[in-house]
Parts: C-alpha cells; structure tokens; sequence
C-alpha cells in the first residue's frame, strides 16, 4: 500500500483548516488509516514531498511507524524536511529520487505572549530536549554509519543534503529508480514554494484567525463543528479590516488565494 504525505505536517485537530484554505497537507491519521487497512503480507510505503512542520505530529507518526509489523520503505520524491526526515527515518528502508534533497536543523517554538528569566531557561530546556529526542531518530536510523556528534552538528548548522550526502550517513539507504513514472510524479510533486533559507510557517493560529474573519465578513460560510462566535462590540473591525488590506475590498475567492500564498511564502520549514 502506498500513502502521500505531501505538504505541511500538521496535527489532526488542524487538518480542517488547512482542508478550508485548499492548502496540502500531511497527518498522522494518513498513516495510523493506512496501518489499520494494511492487508496482511503487505508493505507501507510513504511517499514523501513534505517541508516539515508540528514536531510532535512528526514523533506521533515515528512511534506508529516503529510499531508497524509490515515493512515500511519511504520514497523521498522531492524533499523530506524537518520533522518530515523524523517520519523518513523511522522506516526500515529509505530511498531518495538522485533530485532529492534532504534538511536537518534544531527545533524551534513561537511563544505567546512575553517570558522571564526563569521562562525563558524553561523554554531553552525543553526544546534542547525535543533536539536530543529529533537526533535519537537519526542515529537509530544510521545504524553506526555516522556518530551522533555528527549528527548533532549538522542539526545545529541546519543542513540541507543532496541524496549522496544522505547515504553516506546513514538517512537514506539508495536511490529510486528514475524511470519515467517517478520523474512524473516528482514533476507533478513540484508545487512547495522553496527558498534556500529554512523560515517559520504561519501557525494554525493565523489560519483560525483569518477563518474567522472571513465568516464574519459574509465571503465564507462556518466549516461544520468550528463555530465563529459573534463578534464584541469591542473587538471593532479589526480582524476584517487586516483581512481586507491583504487581499483588497472584492470579496469573492481572492481572500484564499492569497491565504494560501502568504502560507506558501512564510512557511518552508519547521
């Protein structure tokens, strides 16, 4: 059986918002359906197109992963970024398309709101924690072929690698064939906006935000069980007049179509 995880990886409770912006991406109830329907003497197969993206949807999918009695192999076609190489590297084999790259770099939070001297201490350890927890997936899949300091330096320069650079560590086991069939799908896998520096995506947060703003400002209608309170008195035109500046006063589909850009552009790797 094969599965595509393309774009963002996001959380199940997410998924319904990115599903309302029309924007890819991937999740672990792809793969927890995929295990459950896998016919017995079958392989799991991840395709994989994916920048990154909610590190613990990336932790979620390793753990099922690990326990799949199947065999598991991942196809990286383009680009496997992020939390998207912890998903890679919990399959029994890895292969890369000879085009693919691969990026490995520290994790990274958005705090809300401002924090003190003991807050900000708290939050330094627990994304060194989540680093140790990242690179333990590396040097698992490694075998030995690379130490983990090398892999401890590498997160910490954020490297992107070509597909011999990934071998030669470890990551990836060998190159897909490059017949016409994978050079097509690699093609039609093409869409993510990519620059050469990794940048935050916007969070799920301004997403719900701007989905509130366009069911109050009548261009969206409510996305069954996600209500969109009434707004304060208070709360003015805030929320409609930035959705407004972004996208202009027409109305109509222009608000998605530029959500899903301002996403696009903001978004590479988390």
């Amino acid at each position: 059986m094969k599965i595509k995880l393309y774009g963002e990886l996001v959380s199940d409770d997410w998924v319904w918002i990115y599903d309302f912006f029309e924007i890819p991406c991937c999740y672990p109830g792809i793969v927890r359906d995929a295990i459950a329907a896998l016919p017995r003497d079958d392989e799991l197969v991840l395709e994989i197109n994916c920048p990154g993206g909610d590190v613990w949807a990336g932790f979620e999918i390793f753990g099922m992963l690990q326990g799949c009695s199947a065999h598991t192999e991942a196809h990286v076609i383009a680009m496997a970024a992020s939390a998207a190489t912890t998903v890679m590297s919990a399959c029994d084999t890895v292969l890369a398309s000879p085009v693919a790259q691969v990026m490995i770099h520290q994790p990274a939070a958005r705090p809300n709101g401002f924090l003190n001297n003991d807050g900000a201490r708290g939050l330094v350890n627990y994304l060194d924690s989540i680093r140790a927890s990242i690179i333990n997936g590396y040097v698992l899949k490694a075998a030995g072929k690379a130490p983990r300091a090398r892999f401890e330096q590498l997160v910490d320069e954020s490297t992107w690698m070509p597909v011999q650079d990934a071998i030669d560590l470890g990551l990836v086991d060998g190159m897909l064939d490059t017949d016409e069939e994978t050079a097509q799908r690699i093609a039609a896998a093409g869409g993510l906006l990519i620059t050469n520096m990794a940048t935050l995506s916007t969070p799920p947060q301004a997403l719900l935000e701007r989905y509130e703003a366009a069911v109050r400002a009548g261009n969206a209608e409510e996305v069954p069980g996600h209500p969109v309170e009434p707004k304060t008195p208070d709360a003015a035109t805030t929320p409609v007049t930035a959705l407004e500046n972004a996208v202009g006063t027409n109305g109509g589909s222009n608000w998605k179509l530029q959500a899903a850009i301002d996403l696009e552009r903001a978004r590479c790797v988390l």
